[in-house]
């Protein structure tokens, strides 16, 4: 069975304490390196805090945008020292220090990366880059670890979800509440992110995969305070219920006629927070709000992506608190700007991802119905999406996960908008602003349990 697996890349980045590098072109220490050749092998040695050579230490490299759990990598954080297996095509090592706690790093590609070296009881962490200069080596001191706790704002009927360190291995599972733990961290800055993973089978017998991301929360572990304990760290916010609007009695409307349903989905105004990225093996994409530019005002999203070859993908998307019934859409209207004339395409895609146990209980089938547009201009292009536009599921797309619009217009989960390009291998820009939706009504509220309903469930949770 064919594995298709969609990793979230996470554009923001973190800063890590514990690190002191020399560099050939740079006389002052800093908190990354840089290197000249495509690839790099770079020699590192780990010290113990007195000084002596930390010898037979595990050493392990990510690249920054790497989320434990949120992919088939999945590893149990709570296991002393199990961590995911290597990949070099993936930017990911693990390797061990010599008896001088010496370590020559396998050759890394050019990209950001995180190394973080595990004691028996002490730990370190590393934030470096990988470019175009030279650099000699990394030094790092192991350090006392520290400890997180917080709770992440739970999605609607969700019983659990995951916290990961970005660029780490380390991922835990929240209780009902939203409440998590870790308990030996290294001292540093980080970005602990709640999200969901769900992966399904689709037609052909592949499996895909895809991760929500629920919030994120930069904190600082350190050590001088105790345990490091960071208190009332809080990632995600709950959605505001859509009010209900009503008109007072004494009023008298002047026109009765239904307005024709219209959304302004998505301006990107108030930034991409809430959107997700996810990518195939081999592919790296991040988001990010800039301005429109190009006679548009405002903000819209800046979609950077990267592919090495015609089977890989990449794609910016966003899930609805619950599923949408677009049985009346009309249309949905969107612009883009590629940064290469006809070499740039774009993808428009409704999708149904659902758990096995949300599947069995509703009866909905995985996959998406989609369109493509294959040529884009460096102007602002408007593009529009009609249902009988969509690519029908007799194509020969089926084994993409194209499944129709009739099997997904009652309960689309999420929308996602794929983004690619005729020249693989070097990095390419996309400019997304002003999703609309016609025709159909968006309901995005949260239905708020009554008193019964939650007395019921803390009974059974008890």
């Amino acid at each position: 069975m064919k594995k298709w697996v969609w990793h979230i890349s996470l554009a923001a980045a973190s800063a890590f304490g514990a690190l002191f590098v020399a560099c050939s072109n740079d006389k002052t220490a800093g908190s990354s390196f840089e290197t000249e050749n495509s690839v790099a092998s770079v020699a590192m040695k780990v010290q113990l805090p007195d000084g002596n050579p930390a010898a037979r230490t595990q050493v392990l490299v990510r690249p920054s945008s790497f989320l434990a759990g949120a992919s088939s990598r999945a590893i149990d954080a709570s296991v002393a020292g199990d961590v995911v297996e290597s990949d070099s095509a993936a930017g990911i090592f693990n390797e061990t220090t010599d008896d001088q706690g010496r370590l020559n790093l396998p050759k890394m590609k050019p990209g950001s990366y995180v190394i973080e070296v595990r004691g028996e009881t002490m730990k370190a962490v590393a934030s470096v880059d990988v470019k175009d200069s030279s650099c000699d080596s990394v030094s790092m001191t192991l350090a006392k670890t520290g400890s997180l706790k917080g709770q992440v704002v739970m999605p609607y009927r969700a019983s659990s979800v995951s916290v990961g360190i970005q660029g780490l291995d380390y991922v835990v599972q929240t209780d009902g509440h939203g409440e998590f733990e870790f308990t030996s961290l290294p001292a540093g800055e980080f970005s602990a992110v709640g999200f969901i993973y769900t992966e399904q089978e689709i037609a052909g017998g592949e499996s895909v995969g895809t991760t929500q991301i629920l919030g994120s929360k930069v904190v600082e572990i350190s050590t001088k305070s105790g345990n490091g304990d960071v208190e009332d760290v809080i990632i995600g916010s709950r959605p505001v219920p859509v009010p209900v609007d009503t008109v007072p009695e004494d009023t008298v409307a002047e026109d009765t006629t239904p307005a024709y349903p219209y959304v302004l989905f998505e301006d990107f105004e108030d930034s991409t927070y809430g959107w997700y990225t996810t990518v195939s093996r081999y592919a790296e994409a991040a988001l990010s709000a800039d301005e429109a530019g190009f006679d548009r005002d405002g903000l819209c999203a800046r979609f950077e992506y990267q592919a090495d070859s015609m089977s890989t993908w990449t794609l910016m998307g966003r899930a609805f608190t619950r599923p949408q019934d677009l049985s009346d859409l009309d249309s949905v209207v969107f612009w883009v700007r590629a940064t290469e004339r006809d070499s740039q395409w774009v993808s428009f895609s409704f999708d149904v991802l659902v758990d096995s146990a949300t599947a069995a209980e509703t009866g909905y089938e995985n996959g998406k119905s989609w369109i493509h547009f294959r040529k884009l201009s460096t102007e602002w292009n408007r593009l529009v999406v009609y249902p009988d536009s969509l690519i029908p599921t007799d194509s020969i797309e089926v084994n993409a996960g194209n499944i129709g619009w009739d099997a997904v217009k009652t309960h689309v989960t999420n929308i996602n908008v794929f983004a690619g390009s005729h020249k693989k291998g070097s990095s390419h820009e996309l400019f997304v602003d002003d999703i609309e939706f016609f025709g159909a009504e968006i309901d995005e509220s949260v239905a708020e349990e009554t008193s019964e309903e939650a007395e019921s469930k803390k009974k059974s949770e008890e």
